[in-house]
């Protein structure tokens, strides 16, 4: 029986170890060469890891950038589709009171009333909308209607107009009601302070402004209820005093057009600027990725070379240890 000598043993021992770290090594190569990725960035830079730390810093801060621009524009849009309807409705129905109301047929008063009357519902349902549960008109009080319901905010008003003497009253009334500090905005109004400024890129703020108590969303429901009343025979029954209430309406839709238009306005410039906010991310966002990749990029060559290198060593390293151990390269490797 031979005996293996110490020499031997060790030197065995020492082949088995390297045979390790060049497997070590060939994975490691290979991986880089398949990915096209550096493992040991550390290496690469030298120790020094604070650009690429900078530059994460700033990819997470875009992709933060990126979730909330992309919240407000689809806020922004859902605000304008509710503004745009309401706005349609009302440019619609006030030339129709204004001939209502010298045409003075009882058919035609009750016809337009009721159109005034469902034109007030829709809009309130209008900003009473949600999205994603959490309501879009009523400021920072996301989690609940701006408003009661189209119904009783009707029933609130009409309860405000019980007993006015004359058109004029009635009118006054609702001036009062709908006005600063009036019943809307401090029994009807279940919304909170208005949004604040929101970052949407560096440096840049954007803020939804739009709410239920914006003085075009005011004189709009305000207009829209006195044609509603009318059909509810107040101040009173006779023809004189709804075509009154029918002009007045009229008057007071077309009036607030302006108003309405420019909610619209603002809002639109706004969503302009959070989609060029976007654009601008997204091409920072690039460079970014494009700077971090040359950082984080392997050579392909390289790469390949040393993958090569190691299976070259790999294959010495058998060869000698099949010659100290006369194993097979499948016993050996297994």
């Amino acid at each position: 029986m031979s005996l293996v000598s110490l020499g031997d043993m060790a030197q065995s021992f020492m082949l088995r170890r390297h045979m390790g770290q060049v497997k070590a090594d060939l994975a490691l190569h290979t991986q880089e060469m398949t990915t096209g990725l550096i493992t040991d960035i550390a290496r690469r830079t030298d120790g020094d890891l604070g650009p690429l730390n900078a530059i994460s810093a700033s990819l997470a801060r875009l992709e933060t950038l990126a979730s909330v621009t992309s919240e407000m524009q689809l806020w922004s849009g859902a605000m304008q589709s509710a503004l745009e309807a309401i706005d349609n409705r009302a440019i619609e129905l006030g030339p129709q009171l204004l001939s209502a109301a010298s045409a003075r047929q009882s058919a035609t008063f009750a016809a337009v009333s009721g159109e005034g009357e469902a034109a007030f519902l829709a809009a309130v349902g209008y900003l009473n909308t949600s999205l994603d549960g959490r309501a879009l008109f009523g400021g920072v009080a996301t989690d609940h209607s701006p408003l009661p319901d189209s119904a009783s905010l009707l029933n609130q008003v009409a309860e405000v107009a019980q007993g006015a003497t004359s058109v004029a009253d009635l009118r006054d009334r609702l001036d009062t009601w709908f006005g600063p500090g009036g019943g809307f905005e401090t029994a009807a109004w279940r919304g909170g302070a208005a949004l604040e400024p929101v970052t949407i890129a560096q440096g840049e703020t954007a803020r939804l402004t739009p709410t239920a108590l914006s003085d075009g969303i005011r004189d709009t429901l305000k207009g829209l209820a006195l044609a509603a009343l009318a059909g509810r025979d107040l101040p009173g029954p006779g023809i004189d005093d709804k075509a009154a209430m029918l002009a007045a309406a009229g008057d007071t839709l077309i009036g607030s057009s302006g108003a309405r238009a420019a909610l619209a306005a603002d809002l639109g410039i706004t969503e302009q600027r959070i989609a060029d906010a976007q654009t601008r991310n997204a091409a920072e966002m690039t460079a970014l990725k494009f700077a971090e990749s040359q950082i984080r990029a392997a050579d392909p060559f390289e790469a390949a070379s040393r993958v090569q290198e190691a299976e070259t060593q790999l294959q010495l390293i058998y060869t000698l240890t099949a010659r100290l151990s006369g194993l097979s390269l499948a016993d050996y490797l297994g």
